[in-house]
């Protein structure tokens, strides 16, 4: 039973709310948020949750059916409720839903925690304090899948990537297409600085002729297709093909070489708006390695690099509660400061496990095992060098761990120039601080002309910003 979708026109959380509690009250013949370990055990009989729950007793159950506030229910808005009844909360076989919002925390947190053998009924509880006061945010894939039997993993969303040598970029660039994602090397991003040319490939020709793919301009392999007579190739302007680019829409650069390889990875976001006016940075930050941890535990990852992608959302609700101008050199700097701070606290938490539970598979001849991860950012504190000496005596237990946030314009005021340039340095800022690059999304405008698209694109390659959206 899809849950009231009639009800657009109620202007408040507090009535949506009211509803689904009465629809509670009447399966369960008891008040709402009574009786959790009764509902956990129909889940558990109806074959809706997996056989994991039993690692649990029934007085554990009842205990930590006890710490659930239902009061935080009103942290979500309408929008967040909807899909907690209608996709994350598990329903019967008669499609009528079988728990709440705040007991589907729970029962993430504890299937996140299951593992645990020191203080586990704890570590619960915090899990299910920075999921149900929205400190941390996870995918939807876990919020609607993880501890239930029909929790297989999605495959994820792979794009269609062409290469930009490839002889086909031009028509593709011309197609209707809605995303067009295409590799863009770095050679041709210094080719189009010296207006130099750029050479694309049939490359049905190359795989048939060199049995290989080309990407490396530099390779061998590079070389030998251009000598080949049988591989047909075109030598084109680099910004005449440049402005082919900027001219087709929804054009997505990904300067990235390996840009697919971070595809699917587990994420999870800390929104900083809230975590900041409770003063739990440090709190928020450990308990949130600990909760990704155990999910990539709980689904049984075969990733010998336990790679996790923590992002931060709500920069721009922060800036604004600072009275820091969004556009200002004051706004990068408080960033580039945050956000070395909330890696040193993300590090410490995944030294921590490591200390526990070992380091992951592949820390052995790693960044992290020689120093050079801490030495590339320069990060020299007393502080640093105490956990850069630790790790290399206990490792760490996850291979990459930050993902800058995606930017795009949220205000409603024109992209000028100034603006998309600001939001260019401020993900630069957080950049020096994650493993993983985030994307961001410049806008064409009337405003703009085609050579300062241009100047801000290259200023996005050079900053080192992995993925450009062209909107």
């Amino acid at each position: 039973m899809k849950v009231l979708e009639q009800t657009e026109e109620r202007p408040h959380e507090r009535a949506l709310l009211t509803i689904l509690y009465k629809q509670a009250e009447q399966l369960r013949k008891k008040p709402a948020y009574e009786g959790f370990h009764h509902t956990v055990r129909k889940l558990l009989e109806a074959g809706l949750y997996g056989s994991w729950v039993n690692h649990y007793s029934a007085n554990e159950i009842k205990w930590l059916g006890l710490q659930i506030v239902p009061e935080r229910d009103q942290l979500l808005c309408i929008r967040q409720l909807r899909q907690y009844m209608n996709e994350f909360v598990t329903c019967n076989h008669y499609d009528w839903p079988m728990g709440l919002p705040q007991e589907r925390l729970m029962l993430i947190a504890m299937a996140a925690m299951q593992q645990e053998t020191v203080q586990r009924l704890q570590k619960v509880r915090e899990a299910y304090w920075v999921l149900s006061k929205g400190y941390v945010t996870l995918p939807d894939e876990v919020m609607a899948f993880l501890g239930k039997t029909f929790s297989q993993r999605q495959s994820a969303s792979v794009p269609h990537l062409l290469d930009l040598l490839d002889i086909r970029i031009q028509s593709y660039l011309s197609s209707r297409v809605k995303e067009k994602h295409i590799r863009i090397p770095h050679t041709f991003m210094e080719q189009v600085k010296a207006c130099g040319s750029w050479l694309v490939f049939n490359m049905e020709e190359v795989r048939r002729e060199m049995n290989c793919s080309l990407h490396d301009v530099d390779s061998e392999a590079f070389h030998q297709a251009v000598a080949n007579p049988a591989i047909t190739h075109k030598k084109l302007s680099a910004i005449g093909l440049m402005k082919q680019l900027l001219a087709s829409d929804g054009v997505v650069f990904h300067f990235e070489e390996d840009s697919q390889s971070d595809i699917g990875r587990l994420g999870s976001s800390i929104q900083l708006p809230r975590v900041m006016n409770g003063n739990t940075l440090a709190q928020v930050c450990a308990i949130q390695v600990r909760l990704l941890n155990g999910i990539l535990d709980f689904w049984e990852r075969k990733d010998r690099r336990r790679e996790v992608r923590i992002e931060v959302a709500g920069w721009e609700e922060l800036l604004a509660g600072q009275r820091i101008g969004l556009h200002s050199e004051q706004a990068v700097s408080f960033i580039e400061r945050l956000s070395e701070e909330i890696n040193l606290h993300v590090i410490k938490a995944s030294l921590q496990l490591a200390k526990e539970k070992g380091p992951y598979p592949q820390f052995e001849g790693s960044c992290w095992q020689d120093g050079s991860y801490f030495e590339q950012r320069h990060y020299t504190s007393e502080a640093w060098q105490e956990i850069s000496n630790e790790i290399k005596q206990y490792g760490i237990r996850n291979g990459k761990l930050r993902k800058a946030s995606d930017t795009v314009n949220l205000s409603e005021h024109p992209p000028t120039k100034h603006r998309q340039l600001s939001m260019i340095n401020r993900l630069a800022a957080q950049q020096q601080h994650t493993e993983i690059g985030g994307s961001i999304t410049l806008e064409k405008s009337p405003l703009l002309e085609t050579a300062e698209l241009l100047q801000l694109l290259m200023k996005a390659w050079s900053s080192g910003i992995e993925e450009v959206r062209i909107i």
